[in-house]
């Protein structure tokens, strides 16, 4: 196959989803982008939203990184799956996407201090399907804040 097929083909795989991802390997964490393989929900644990979201979300949970510096769970979901969400029923939540990195753990980083895997990467899952994501956040959200009104002019 010539470089130009070759070309035509990648550019057309990338139409059918999110580039190829895997967590590091080694120790430690590295830094890497949103917006290419996921994106991030980014999800505080300060309130009990996000310990309440990964309870809710049970075994239709992927892979959940939990940062104790900034106590925050982040999930990952396919790019602009959530860019029909109505963040204002969402308002501690946060969606990020090509213009933010966060700290990824390496595969085995799962316990001690520092940014590690609250729930692994499996090898036929790390996203999580963004519908079922949203409903557990808003009901997360509203045990922990109460419901959210839509206000009426």
């Amino acid at each position: 196959m010539d470089a130009s097929r070759c070309l035509d083909l990648a550019e057309r795989l990338k139409a059918y989803g999110p580039e190829p991802w895997a967590p590091p390997s080694g120790r430690g964490t590295e830094l890497q982008p949103a917006g290419r393989s996921w994106d991030v929900v980014r999800v505080p644990l300060s309130i009990g939203i996000g310990k309440r979201t990964l309870d809710l979300l049970g075994e239709a949970t992927g892979a959940v990184i939990e940062n104790p510096f900034d106590k925050v769970f982040y999930w990952l979901i396919a790019p602009g799956s959530a860019a029909g969400w109505d963040m204002s029923a969402l308002p501690s939540v946060q969606v990020w996407g090509a213009t933010a990195y966060i700290e990824v753990p390496s595969v085995d980083s799962r316990r001690g201090p520092g940014v590690r895997w609250r729930v692994p990467p499996r090898d036929d899952r790390h996203l999580t399907d963004p519908t079922v994501l949203l409903a557990a956040l808003k009901i997360a959200t509203s045990a922990a804040l109460g419901p959210r009104e839509e206000a009426h002019r």
